[in-house]
């Protein structure tokens, strides 16, 4: 058997042989004898395969081989392609690719076959946006499919060693295993058919109940490509197209659809906030500004470019690491060629499925999204990662080889596309293991590392443990980010599947997955990783099932022992038309459990499945889908790291206009910082909160600790100073990342405050991007009161007298406020320690308050609350004002901050507190008993002095229960008599005379002068008792004067009457 399967791939190598040389030959007789040969070597290939579906391939190709022949024979304009020498030096490689693209106009199609034709090939077999020659067949469609046209891909020298060889790279080294290769080497695909709309963002999840009257989310304006697609409800559109490329029924190639940009002019301020976050890690990467030039790549007399310094390495990777080579000796692995690597050598096109997979790096995530974009490719549709790569040829379609050793590689980050130059240096191990990513089927091809070293080379280096997988294409792609967390109780998962399947098929959604932590007994059971990342491969949907194909890509990991769907299939005709379906298969096949792989490390799972043992669904949408954007940059400094709290005047916000109702995503962005040199856990670019493995990690040390989120107020674009109310908000993440998605209104402008949860200290700087197919505007939130006075105070043992139902309420810090002319007030208290608080602006008359009453309240702040309070009065008259700052409790202590905003000008000072300057004294507790009415103790006063007493009621009590609540008090009234009976004189009373039902009682200042007074003078304290009133009554009396204590001398309390 092994003897056939080796003979099998030897034809097929000198059928591709063959074909490649065609349109190399010399004369037409040349030419057609190789197309000769090559047909005969694919017939005996067709004895000696075993497996149905390759034979029928074979023949396939075999016929159109024959075409081709016949096509030679009747041509009357043959003529050989140039010579090498004739195109222009870009390497081996690229000589071929050249020609690749030259010959197929070197033949006249006679037939409707058309062999061969240049075309632009979308295939797993080209990701790097080859051109090939294809020959066309016209063989009988199956399933209702139009046949997959055969294709020749890059016969670069440098892959015939290994192009039909598959490394496996395990715990027992780098072995090669002879095998059927997923296409064979021919892989020209097309693609899906033009697709519009939506897709699945049309319905938000929960969102449904906004899509009335189904307003269609096409685009339809003339700057974007017309897709038919669905509408809000998820419903399919009326164009046919976009069905029929859902089946397979058109090799229409998917157009690229158009990007939005931000058209707001920057500020100056945003201008210098981008160039400063050029700085990350030590390194400059600046905004891209136009695409780099020849000259940068072209070989000096300096020698090879030389990265200024080396990426880091984790003690994990340090046990493998032998050096740094360049990308001529790195690759393929010497370890898949251990005695001869002659000819061998980096290339940049790919003759099969690329097959992306970590080893001992532990960048899962980063792997996992460039395996979905390049799944996304491998469907039919547009390049997403190799052309970000410099040096490019536009003609090939395709990265190229640099003659100096720098590429230039276009990242999203910190706010725009920058530039990350590299050197082809990869970090080169001593062992089996490899450090970097590899591609398994294709080991040689260079782009995909060179991606990874510019990613990792921003967010510190090779020790990366990895963030997730949409923060990763967020920077690859520029598609939008979202996180959804699948073990939350509002996950629904029908809903979730109509919102993502039909995105998925239009690829219009790169979607990963990724797991929580797990424990070993789970991993064993359930064959996966935990805090790992999954790449989604493909969707299916069934009549009784919803399918999603999921590879594993560290390339020792576990594969799925949970249970296989029953529907799982093996073929796939699901999201890709004929054209590419063969791409499609190899992932299915790989998907098959056999003896040797009982638990392939791609598998077919169903979502239910998957909500059940994944922690997170990452989706990245293609911003295309909507026809307008708006950046806005700014920066934000945080004085300390402290939980959320309701005051949010000092945060970012911004005034949103939406013109029609709309599917609206706002992304929160925050910057990459990192430190030169510095430890690890500064590190923005290192540490983005996300999570950790606990082994092969390098000194990654704690998690950045913080999350932030979005909320989108009812507004007007005017800035906000307390949560309240807010109309949207989305959830609080610790990535860098956060998106927010939701409906806006009509010719509606809203706020939308950007809030945090204790990040640390520091100075941050953001990107917010608003995405609608609606006209938007977004700008700095406008300030509703330019005039601010801004007080500093603190509640102490003296001060803090607690709530209006607290005897000492009045004790509190009071503030006079002037106000000029008739304004509008904004009042707000706030404070760092986390005691409830409360703000009243009263007709105090800029005079401290000692009775209060609910018509001498102008505005409050309600409910007590802790941190932040806010009162707004409208329209307030000129005048003086008082307020009152409290806290709920008494006793408590803690500074505060007291704003005052306004649309004029005002005054506010604060008044002293209760008996500023005078010296307190504080008398004996005055008890009434229960038939007591009046006390009164003596007063000799020994000198000149004045006085000011007062009286407060702290306790009703009984037998029958020793708190009757402060409710239960008499009113009460204090006085200053001299005498008794009709020579009874007053020298001061409170209230005027008059009983309060106050809580405190106070009398206004009065002099007594030593011998003036001819009888006794009796400080006198009286209540009204009603019947079935309180038994006992507790007063505090407290005498406050401008002399020493010894200017005065009072008695004991006793009972009193007239």
């Amino acid at each position: 058997m092994a003897d056939s399967n080796a003979q099998l791939e030897a034809l097929k190598d000198a059928a591709r042989s063959y074909q490649s040389r065609i349109q190399l030959a010399s004369t037409k007789d040349e030419a057609l004898n190789l197309a000769i040969d090559a047909a005969d070597s694919l017939m005996q290939a067709t004895k000696l395969s075993h497996d149905p579906q390759e034979v029928k391939d074979l023949k396939a190709q075999c016929s159109a081989i024959i075409t081709a022949a016949t096509n030679i024979k009747s041509s009357q304009n043959w003529k050989p392609a140039p010579p090498l020498s004739l195109v222009h030096d870009k390497g081996k490689n690229a000589d071929i690719d050249r020609w690749a693209a030259d010959v197929a106009k070197s033949v006249e199609p006679t037939t409707t076959h058309e062999f061969p034709r240049s075309v632009r090939s979308k295939s797993p077999s080209h990701n790097a946006g080859l051109l090939v020659s294809t020959m066309k067949t016209t063989t009988p469609a199956m399933n209702g499919q139009v046949s997959a046209p055969i294709t020749k891909g890059n016969s670069s020298p440098a892959l015939s060693a290994y192009e039909n060889a598959q490394y496996v790279v395990g715990s027992q080294g780098v072995r090669k295993v002879d095998g059927h290769s997923g296409n064979g080497g021919f892989g020209g695909h097309g693609g899906v058919g033009e697709r519009g709309g939506l897709g699945g963002l049309g319905d938000l999840g929960g969102l449904d109940d906004f899509s009335e009257g189904g307003v269609e989310l096409g685009n339809t304006d003339d700057q974007h490509f017309s897709r038919p697609g669905t509408d809000i409800q998820g419903n399919p559109a009326k164009a046919s197209s976009a069905s029929n490329a859902l089946h397979g029924k058109s090799e229409t190639t998917v157009r690229r659809l158009k990007e939005p940009v931000s058209t707001r002019e920057m500020a100056k301020k945003e201008q210098i906030i981008l160039l400063r976050a050029s700085v990350v890690n030590g390194f400059k990467f600046k905004p891209w500004d136009k695409p780099p030039t020849s000259e940068e790549f072209a070989l000096e007399g300096d020698g090879l470019f030389v990265d200024k310094r080396d990426l880091a390495l984790s003690p994990y990777q340090m046990q493998f690491f032998s050096g740094w080579e360049r990308a001529t000796k790195a690759l393929p692995p010497a370890s898949l060629f251990p005695n001869n690597r002659n000819g061998l050598g980096p290339v940049m096109g790919a003759s099969r499925t690329i097959d992306l997979v970590q080893d001992a790096a532990t960048d899962c995530s980063v792997v996992a999204s460039l395996c979905a974009a390049i799944a996304r490719a491998e469907r039919g549709h547009d390049q997403m990662l190799s052309n970000m790569i410099s040096p490019f040829d536009k003609n090939l379609g395709k990265p190229v080889l640099s003659a100096n050793g720098r590429y230039i590689v276009r990242l999203n980050f910190n706010g725009c596309w920058r530039k990350v130059e590299i050197d082809d240096r990869l970090p080169v191990s001593s062992s089996h293991r490899l450090l970097h990513v590899i591609d398994r089927k294709n080991p040689a091809l260079l782009w995909p590392a060179l991606l990874e070293k510019a990613y990792l080379k921003v967010r510190g280096g090779y020790d990366f443990p990895g963030s997730n997988s949409c923060s990763d294409l967020w920077t690859f792609t520029g598609w939008i980010p979202e996180q959804i967390y699948l073990q939350e109780t509002d996950t629904v998962p029908s809903q979730l599947w109509k919102r993502v399947y039909k995105a998925f098929l239009y690829g219009d959604v790169l979607v990963t997955v990724g797991t929580g932590k797990m424990s070993t007994k789970q991993e064993r059971e359930l064959g996966l990783e935990g805090q790992h990342s999954y790449v989604v491969l493909d969707m299916k949907e069934t009549d009784h099932d919803r399918l999603i194909l999921v590879k594993n890509p560290w390339v020792e990991g576990k594969g799925w022992r949970g249970p296989r769907p029953i529907t799982a299939p093996v073929v796939n005709t699901s999201t890709s038309s004929a054209s590419t379906s063969r791409s499609v298969e190899v992932y299915n096949m790989e998907s098959v459990p056999s003896k040797d792989r009982p638990h392939p490390t791609t598998f077919w799972i169903s979502l239910d499945h998957v909500i059940q043992h994944f922690e997170s669904l990452y989706l990245n949408w293609n911003p295309g889908l909507f026809h307008n954007r708006q950046d806005i940059h700014f920066e934000w400094g945080i004085e300390s790291q402290e939980s959320s709290n309701d005051c949010i005047v000092n945060n970012p916000q911004f005034a949103f206009h939406t013109r029609e109702k709309d599917v609206v995503f706002l992304l929160l962005n925050r910057h990459l910082r990192g430190n030169s040199g510095g430890p690890r856990d500064e590190s923005d670019a290192f540490l983005d909160g996300t999570a950790r493995p606990e082994s092969q990690v390098g000194s990654s040390g704690e998690l950045l600790k913080g999350f932030m989120s979005i909320y989108v107020c009812d507004g007007r674009g005017e800035r906000l100073y307390i949560k309240k109310t807010y109309r949207e908000c989305g959830p609080y993440v610790n990535t860098t990342q956060s998106l927010l998605r939701w409906y806006s209104d009509p010719d509606s402008t809203y706020t939308i405050v950007i809030d945090q949860d204790e990040l640390p200290a520091s100075k941050y700087t953001f990107t917010l991007s608003a995405f609608s197919n609606s006209a938007i505007t977004l700008e700095p939130a406008v300030r509703t009161y330019p005039h601010q006075k801004v007080e500093r105070g603190e509640w102490t043992t003296r001060t803090a007298g607690g709530s209006t139902s607290s005897p000492r309420y009045f004790e509190n810090p009071q503030y006079s406020l002037e106000v000029h002319t008739r304004c509008d007030l904004a009042i707000m208290l706030n404070s760092k320690h986390a005691h409830p608080m409360h703000v009243k602006l009263t007709l105090g008359f800029g005079k401290r308050m000692y009775k209060l009453q609910s018509r001498d309240v102008f505005a409050d702040s309600e409910e007590h609350r802790a941190r932040c309070v806010f009162a707004e009065a409208k329209d307030v008259p000129p005048g003086l004002y008082t307020i009152v700052c409290s806290l709920f409790e008494a006793d408590k202590t803690g500074d505060f901050e007291l704003w005052v905003d306004s649309t004029s000008p005002v005054s506010l000072k604060q008044i002293p507190r209760d008996g500023a300057g005078l010296i307190p004294r504080t008398l004996a507790k005055a008890v009434f008993g229960a038939q007591m009415h009046k006390l009164a103790a003596n007063l000799h006063p020994h000198r000149l002095a004045s006085y000011t007493i007062v009286a407060r009621f702290l306790q009703a009590t009984s037998p029958r229960s020793r708190n009757l609540s402060m409710l239960a008090r008499s009113p009460f009234r204090l006085s200053l008599e001299c005498g008794r009976g009709p020579r009874r004189k007053f020298l001061m009373t409170s209230e005027r005379g008059e009983y309060s039902d106050s809580t405190i009682v106070r009398s206004d200042p009065v002099t007594l002068v030593p011998g003036v007074e001819k009888d006794q003078i009796h400080l006198v304290l009286e209540r009204l008792s009603s019947p079935g009133g309180p038994i006992e009554e507790w007063y505090e009396v407290e005498i406050f004067t401008d002399a020493p204590q010894d200017a005065y001398s009072v008695g004991v309390w006793r009972e009193w009457d007239d």
